[in-house]
């Protein structure tokens, strides 16, 4: 537990730092967060903390497809923390634009993060909760965009899934700006300016 703040701390001051580097000189060049290649990472919401809780995406230890996904207090280095390791499988990149994507597997699970099917097939995704989805469908396939306008860019990401219905993209957003257990993440469409779709590696 105690590594697992120090971690964060440790991250949280150098995003304040790489976030004054990057007012600090103007043109300077913002590099697309890439996530771990060989390891697990937790994915926490730097702006859901109003009350100095770090909240991270967490499957509720279930073993269920389709189960929703929401945010939790951060413990992956706890013993108990496998709902909150995630795995990014580099998935090639998207035709058209060279972008990467990835699926995210839960190491809890074996399912990746992903939308909801039947709000899909519906045509009602926004608002919809995220859910653990088969690896193998297109609703889990996420790419990682720079959080243009959150204090660091360069750390800070916004997921967003654009392979669901005619390539209108999708983010993962926290359902509030309330940083307690339980927490949904939804799915809206991708707003760059909103910072409920803002989130980071720990």
């Amino acid at each position: 537990m105690r590594h697992r703040f120090k971690k964060l701390a440790g991250a949280l001051a150098a995003a304040a730092l790489a976030a004054g580097l990057t007012m600090a000189g103007t043109g300077t060049a913002r590099a697309a967060v890439t996530p771990p290649a060989n390891t697990w990472a937790e994915i926490f919401a730097p702006e859901i903390n109003a009350n100095g809780n770090i909240m991270c995406a967490d499957n509720r230890s279930s073993q269920a497809q389709l189960n929703n996904l929401i945010l939790w207090h951060c413990h992956g280095y706890a013993s108990d923390g496998t709902p909150q390791r995630w795995w990014f499988r580099y998935n090639g990149p998207e035709f058209g634009t060279g972008i990467p994507t990835y699926r995210i597997v839960s190491g809890d699970s074996s399912y990746c993060i992903g939308l909801d099917p039947n709000r899909v097939n519906a045509g009602t995704v926004a608002g919809s909760n995220l859910v653990q989805e088969s690896c193998l469908s297109n609703l889990s396939i996420w790419q990682l965009q720079p959080a243009w306008y959150s204090p660091d860019p360069n750390n800070q990401f916004q997921l967003v899934n654009e392979f669901a219905i005619n390539h209108v993209p999708y983010a993962m957003e926290a359902n509030t700006f309330l940083d307690t257990n339980g927490n949904r993440l939804i799915a809206e469409p991708y707003d760059y300016g909103n910072s409920a779709q803002w989130f980071a590696l720990g």
